[in-house]
């Protein structure tokens, strides 16, 4: 027999974000000529990464001064088309950059003496944030690259001081309604969940968090 809770309190959480997320994640599939095959993870604690505006109004990364390699280094490009500023989407048909063409976004990993003369590929923004002067505060974003004519891929993950998902798994319920309250500011934001839905995640809803905040969640639902 299954009890439906209307108005009691079936989960609390506050949430105290100490800090951001600042991390890059490269896995080249084996054939890839830019990765050679391999897996690496760079945080800003082990490695300089810096991100400035390229030339077509899109978005560079530099990673440079491994301890164990100072000669090493990666660069990533990314760019809108039309030299649009880069925002939250899906960018296709990437071509290689800065040659592509204006109805293409543009995209280009290179590193270590090793770039493509040609590229295709996408890459998809899911946050990106700006200063008044235009320069970029925090970035999430996924890249997927292929190289000339090879069909294996080198697909990166850049993670820039930007929070991870917020949100809550609630078990021995099923829950159909989420409230996300950011204590700190004062938003709050209530949604109905949809039927089988079993992670709630606050940021995808449209709370707006910054790191430090404080956060309410709670959850109605029914008893399984």
């Amino acid at each position: 027999m299954k009890k439906v809770i209307n108005s009691v309190l079936l989960f609390f959480l506050t949430i105290s974000l100490a800090q951001a997320e600042t991390e890059i994640n490269l896995v080249s599939e084996t054939g890839d000529y830019i990765g050679q095959g391999e897996t690496y993870q760079y945080t800003d604690e082990i490695v300089d990464i810096t991100y400035s505006r390229n030339f077509d109004n899109g978005i560079t990364v530099n990673i440079r001064n491994f301890p164990d390699d100072p000669y090493l280094y990666w660069t990533l490009n990314l760019a809108a088309p039309g030299d649009l500023e880069i925002q939250s989407g899906t960018y296709s048909g990437a071509e290689r950059y800065p040659f592509q063409s204006a109805e293409n976004p543009g995209l280009s990993f290179t590193g270590n003496g090793r770039g493509c003369n040609t590229v295709s590929g996408s890459f998809e923004v899911y946050e990106v944030g700006y200063d008044e002067d235009g320069n970029l505060t925090s970035l999430s974003a996924t890249f997927e690259q292929y190289c000339g004519n090879s069909n294996s891929a080198l697909r990166g993950e850049i993670v820039f001081n930007t929070v991870p998902p917020v949100g809550v798994s609630p078990i021995g319920i099923s829950p159909y309604r989420v409230m996300c309250k950011n204590l700190t500011t004062g938003q709050k934001i209530v949604q109905d969940m949809a039927e089988g839905e079993t992670f709630v995640d606050c940021k995808k809803l449209g709370l707006d968090i910054r790191p430090g905040d404080h956060l309410d969640i709670k959850i109605k639902g029914i008893v399984e």
